[in-house]
């Protein structure tokens, strides 16, 4: 049985390296994908644009709420995430972690920037947008993902489980934090998201895997499930808001805003899952 388990632990792991990369590679795909979509054509523009319009039903009563949560993200939180995580990686010897964590980071938010004033345009498609100026992809969720990624590599194996929850959390409230107040579209809060993936699975696929307990591998089951059910509601939601009248009813607004929140929910569910799966190795039998 030993023999069986030393020939096949690298085949195994040459696997999941190898997935992680095909992985990183569709993120990175899809960040581009969303943006030609939502941004260069009309029907992608509209359907955004007729949940950013439903974004503001709510907005008063929540708008206090949202705030809070967007002014955790800031330059001092990301510093004082990479050093503390840094110092995590060192106290745990993981070496390839202490010289990598601020990188990643560091790449993460980099990339949003580049792409979204280097990059990315928003062309004039003679639509009444609510602004015109390229928000995509956002900053403040690149700011709070490339934060809870940093935390799920560098934290004990028995208690990823719940760094990965409270990761997920964190990212996804973020971004409908920037939604609510009007900062953002849904399609610049999943790009972020994206982006953030991107990196975190080419990070995983290069480095060694880590070790998950029962807790672990149902926590990435569970966001599994619940990001491919949102994935569902939010892909009826756009068919719905795609056969809305040009002048969308208040119900029409608002089921293309949950919808709309809906889809950032499943990205980020499914994007968390994907680096666990990555980011471990297989149980052994």
């Amino acid at each position: 049985m030993t023999e069986t388990l030393l020939v096949h632990a690298p085949r195994s792991d040459l696997a999941r390296r190898a997935g992680g990369l095909v992985l990183a590679a569709l993120a990175a795909a899809a960040v581009v994908a969303v943006w030609w979509f939502f941004v260069t054509t009309h029907t992608g523009r509209s359907l955004d644009d007729v949940a950013y319009v439903g974004s503001r039903i709510g907005r008063g009563r929540l708008s206090d709420y949202a705030q809070a949560v967007l002014d955790v993200v800031s330059v001092p939180l990301l510093v004082l995430v990479i050093a503390v995580t840094t110092v995590v990686a060192a106290l745990r010897r993981q070496w390839l972690l202490v010289l990598g964590v601020g990188a990643m980071v560091g790449a993460m938010n980099l990339t949003t920037q580049v792409l979204k004033y280097r990059v990315f345009t928003r062309p004039d498609l003679d639509d009444p947008g609510t602004f015109d100026a390229n928000t995509l992809p956002s900053g403040h969720t690149t700011v709070a993902g490339s934060v809870a990624v940093a935390v799920l590599l560098v934290v004990p194996p028995r208690w990823r489980w719940l760094a990965a929850l409270v990761g997920a959390g964190y990212t996804g409230l973020t971004g409908l934090a920037t939604m609510i107040n009007g900062w953002h579209r849904a399609s610049d809060v999943v790009a972020g998201v994206l982006v953030v993936a991107a990196w975190a699975l080419l990070a995983q696929a290069l480095a060694g895997p880590g070790d998950a307990d029962g807790r672990t591998r149902a926590v990435m089951n569970l966001l599994g499930l619940v990001g491919a059910g949102a994935a569902v509601v939010a892909g009826l939601a756009l068919v719905v808001t795609r056969w809305a009248d040009a002048d969308p009813s208040r119900v029409e607004r608002l089921l293309a805003y949950g919808g709309a929140s809906m889809g950032v929910l499943a990205v980020v569910c499914l994007a968390t899952a994907a680096m666990l799966l990555v980011g471990t190795r297989k149980a052994r039998r």
